[in-house]
């Protein structure tokens, strides 16, 4: 009889758990990619659990008066754009560092893994945009994927102490906020 009970009132605490999951979070989107982008469905896109900052995604893609001009593919590509043009950014940044390294090996090295890595990502965020324009969301997901991944060889690169000017870190952390953002979007017609 005690086993009964205990097990009956934890899949009542398990059902109860569940219910509220599934009340809390929304099944699915109610987006199609040719919706319109107004300021209700970016915050609703941006507030999701899985990014990590719902104010960075919300300020990085409002920055342009263009965001509530698109669809919502046109943002997947817009967002994807911008996380390219941040990305080469930081390549060059660090393509410049590993020259300027000087007798620091460890540092240069540390500098020609971030060009590597971000430039892989760099070249992955464009085959999700093309992806995206051929509305071939999964693989634009897959590409986006790939995207992320390679954007955190570089902060893995400098986390721990390290000689790198602060901004390094953080431009690396801001840069795979973008991707996760990108991520996302792509996700969400798969």
């Amino acid at each position: 009889m005690g086993v009964s009970c205990i097990t009956r009132n934890t899949y009542s605490i398990l059902s109860l758990q569940l219910l509220l999951i599934l009340i809390i979070t929304p099944s699915s989107f109610s987006f199609t990619p040719t919706d319109n982008v107004t300021k209700e469905t970016l915050n609703k896109l941006c507030s999701q659990s899985i990014l990590y900052n719902r104010r960075f995604c919300v300020k990085w893609l409002t920055a342009h008066n263009r965001t509530t001009s698109m669809n919502i593919r046109g943002l997947m590509e817009f967002a994807a754009e911008k996380a390219q043009a941040f990305g080469q950014e930081n390549l060059d940044l660090m393509d410049l560092f590993a020259k300027i390294s000087g007798n620091d090996k460890q540092f240069k090295n540390a500098c020609v893994e971030c060009v590597n890595g971000y430039g892989t990502a760099i070249k992955e965020l464009e085959v999700a945009k093309e992806f995206l324009r051929n509305n071939s969301f999964q693989q634009a997901y897959n590409a986006a994927y790939k995207a992320l991944d390679y954007a955190y060889v570089c902060k893995d690169q400098f986390e721990g102490p390290s000689n790198e000017p602060p901004f390094v870190l953080n431009r690396s952390v801001k840069f795979i906020e973008m991707c996760h953002i990108v991520r996302f979007f792509t996700s969400l017609f798969n």
